[in-house]
């Protein structure tokens, strides 16, 4: 997937083959997703794609993100489960305010590896890999984060 060009798709959707979505760098537009169908371009912000995507699932993005907070009490870079239905989790890997920020789709996660102290590489299940520029710490911790929010939300017969 490294080496596909990008296509503009302002429809775009988030599902099962989202793994991750970052600002845009080209001129014009607000996010490069990329998709393990190809990689995208939207001039939609990632949060509007992320709201939107919660809302077809019944949910709002701000319902999901006070549920997160009032249970586990991670009220910044709080991971996201955009929908149970179809196992669609994510997290930032920043506050979501910052231009570095990119969203990371939890289910398509295989490994990460440090780059340099502020940078690391995340491996996806399907081969693709993505630079991100953050501590491999910061994103365990994420990672970390998100499995066990998806834990307590699976294990708790309210939610069932």
């Amino acid at each position: 997937m490294n080496e596909y060009n990008s296509e503009i798709m302002d429809d775009y959707e988030i599902s099962k083959t989202t793994q991750a979505i970052e600002l845009a760098k080209e001129v014009g537009y607000s996010s490069r997703i990329y998709d393990r169908n190809g990689i995208y371009l939207s001039t939609k912000t990632p949060v509007e794609l992320i709201r939107h995507a919660c809302l077809e699932a019944g949910m709002t993005y701000e319902g999901r993100r006070k549920a997160v907070i009032y249970h586990l009490r991670y009220e910044q870079q709080t991971p996201i489960i955009v929908s149970n239905w179809n196992s669609i989790s994510v997290f930032p890997t920043e506050s979501p305010e910052k231009m570095d920020c990119c969203w990371i789709f939890y289910q398509h996660v295989k490994e990460m590896t440090a780059l340099s102290k502020g940078s690391s590489k995340v491996h996806f299940l399907d081969g693709f890999e993505l630079v991100v520029p953050v501590s491999l710490g910061r994103l365990q911790k994420q990672m970390e984060r998100m499995g066990r929010w998806i834990s307590h939300y699976s294990n708790n017969p309210v939610y069932c």
